[in-house]
């Protein structure tokens, strides 16, 4: 088993070697290490012995390096096992010390973007229980064996386990690595600790630097035996592991320093590829959601709103290379806002005046314990400004983003996304006063919509075109005029109601209801669901009802069983927007509904002062 420790029978009795022939002596070799491969820092445990030699080998001479060719790497290898993009795979790693007695001192290993490793997927090793060889075995995610020479003319094996590590304050993740030293005793030979910082590129990806390796090992803590690595193999797993969710060739950059070389002289580097397949069967179905909010006031023209959009996906679909929002036509930019902007090498250093700032962002990403958080700047660029987004956190990201019109429209792009799975992305610009969006048509209209134009990694292209969320619609309707007074009409519309049945094919059906009521709140609503989709037991909390974005919770408010679905007591004077979200877990047979199967909705909906509506709502299930 990979990570075991290393039985005593296995290797030979050395308490006698200094009586045994030259030759005898020779064949005690290959002994375990473990260095990990692309993940580093040595832990200062690191004068224990990297590798160590039986007592009787103290007599022999100190390491001495001969004059060599020039330090550098060879044999170079950097792939997973699957190389699907997407995949959750082994990964291993191979190099090759082409001048072992320069000795390996530093190594840093530039992995592919997107290439990642997910802390969050197995229990994470506190410090204090690495240092001491008391990891879980849960928190294992790899092994890695080293080859190397001892006193110039011993070669040894050393294996060892790769350990997933709880991080420092500020840092996304951290791993741990214990090797073992064919002492199973450890009484000579005691294990070997280091920790592995991870850090994150200009490019998205990540880098693994292994820093300072010793020049020597130390037996029984006290004699030092010159030591030189020849060869490092890592294996990570797949449990652990994700690849990269773009196309093509994916290149591993390596950069290796000796302790023969000075301060200025240049690194050993080299590279090696493998190309993804199959990058366009991924799944690729991301959403997203756009809310505006009178925060109090109501939408009136000239209002400034609290406008925020949101895009959502799962860990199991291809990341997004570009995202476009297409605001409605009901918003527009508050062009006096425009005057301040951030210098683009400001944004890049962090020092953008709060004038500048315009927004806030937040991103969910299933790699980290934390949300990455930040402010929205607007940067100085040709024509409109840009979108600056400042995310600060464990992944801390600076990404820029383009504005402009189209058809007449507030449009946002951001392109070139890094290929890191975000499960939840929010841009919000608040209103108020010093808001950037203002109202300047009927937002709370039923032709309210705003379009997202969605591009993975993989090419994949996916557009939607989306119902808005409002609060704070005019109770008397839209006022054109602008003066701050809602409209007088006294008749309410009634209200519009919309169904989609998704998720079929994997007898995993979601059902979505949004109901919109212009100009009078709903006070309750009443849904009789068709036969396929009857709520079981549990439905109760597998229902998420929001009332005008607020979530709507408790008995008293809420009622899910069988085929019926109350939503009772709604606050003050009703919901203009009530949405409905089913959960596959929900219903009590997912596998008798088809796909394209017709099914009926009948609504009932109450609103204060006004006549019962009923609606009957068609919808065909869908993949």
């Amino acid at each position: 088993m990979v990570g075991d420790r290393v039985k005593q029978s296995e290797y030979p009795d050395v308490s006698n070697v200094g009586r045994q022939s030259g030759k005898e002596a020779q064949e005690i070799t290959e002994r375990g290490t473990q260095l990990k491969l692309g993940e580093t820092q040595t832990s200062r445990h690191f004068r224990r012995s990297l590798l160590a030699l039986p007592l009787a080998l103290l007599g022999m001479l100190a390491f001495a390096s001969a004059a060599q060719a020039a330090f550098g790497l060879g044999g170079l290898v950097a792939a997973p096992a699957n190389t699907d993009s997407g995949a959750k795979s082994d990964f291993h790693v191979h190099l090759d010390v082409t001048t072992p007695g320069d000795q390996l001192r530093d190594l840093t290993v530039s992995l592919p973007p997107g290439l990642s490793g997910n802390p969050q997927s197995v229990p994470k090793c506190p410090a204090a229980s690495l240092n001491a060889d008391a990891c879980p075995a849960g928190s294992q995610i790899g092994s890695t064996t080293v080859q190397l020479t001892a006193m110039s003319v011993v070669p040894l094996t050393v294996e060892g386990s790769v350990y997933n590590v709880v991080p420092e304050p500020g840092e996304p993740a951290r791993l741990g690595i214990v090797l073992r030293p064919p002492d199973p005793s450890h009484l000579v030979l005691p294990p070997i600790i280091m920790q592995v910082e991870v850090g994150l590129r200009p490019d998205f990806g990540l880098d693994t630097i292994l820093a300072d390796l010793p020049k020597n090992a130390e037996i029984l803590g006290a004699i030092p035996v010159g030591i030189a690595i020849n060869s490092v193999d890592l294996n990570l797993d797949g449990s652990f592991m994700r690849n990269p969710t773009s196309c093509g060739t994916q290149t591993t950059a390596f950069s290796a320093r000796s302790w023969a070389m000075g301060e200025g002289d240049p690194a050993a580097t080299g590279t090696t590829t493998y190309v993804s397949t199959n990058c366009k069967k991924q799944a690729y179905e991301p959403n997203a959601s756009l809310d505006i909010n009178g925060d109090g006031q109501e939408l009136i023209k000239d209002s400034r709103p609290t406008v925020s959009a949101v895009i959502t996906q799962t860990e199991a679909e291809a990341n997004n290379e570009r995202a476009a929002v297409l605001l409605p036509a009901a918003i527009g930019i508050v062009v006096s806002q425009l005057g301040e902007t951030c210098r683009p090498l400001d944004f890049q250093a962090g020092k953008c005046p709060a004038n500048a700032q315009v927004g806030n962002a937040t991103a969910v990403s299933p790699l980290l314990d934390s949300d990455l958080t930040g402010a929205v700047y607007l940067v100085a660029a040709n024509g409109f400004p840009q979108i600056g987004v400042d995310l600060k956190g464990a992944l801390p990201l600076k990404i820029l983003g383009s504005t402009g019109l189209r058809d007449g429209r507030i449009e946002n792009i951001f392109e070139g996304l890094p290929d890191l799975p975000l499960s939840r992305f929010a841009l919000t610009f608040p209103g108020g006063s010093n808001g950037l969006l203002k109202v300047v048509d009927d937002v709370c209209a039923d032709t309210s919509i705003f379009s997202v134009d969605f591009t993975s990694q993989a090419g994949k292209k996916l557009s939607r075109t989306l119902p808005t969320t409002e609060t704070g619609c005019p109770a008397g309707g839209w006022n054109p005029g602008g003066d701050g007074v809602p409209g007088t009409g006294s008749q309410a519309k009634e209200p519009r109601a919309k169904v989609r049945v998704s998720g079929t094919k994997r007898h995993r059906p979601r059902v979505s209801i949004r109901i919109k009521s212009v100009n009078a709140g709903m006070g309750t609503v009443k849904v009789k669901l068709p036969r396929a989709l009857k709520l079981n037991r549990r439905a109760q909390r597998r229902v998420v009802v929001k009332a005008d974005g607020t979530r709507i919770r408790g008995k008293k408010n809420l009622f899910a069983k069988g085929r019926k679905l109350k939503v009772l007591g709604l606050p003050g004077t009703g919901a203009n927007v009530l949405t409905v979200a089913i959960r596959p877990k929900a219903i009590k047979h997912p596998r008798k509904l088809r796909k394209s199967k017709k099914l009926a909705f009948n609504l009932k909906i109450l609103r204060p002062d006004q006549e019962p509506v009923k609606l009957k709502v068609r919808s065909r299930a869908r993949g």
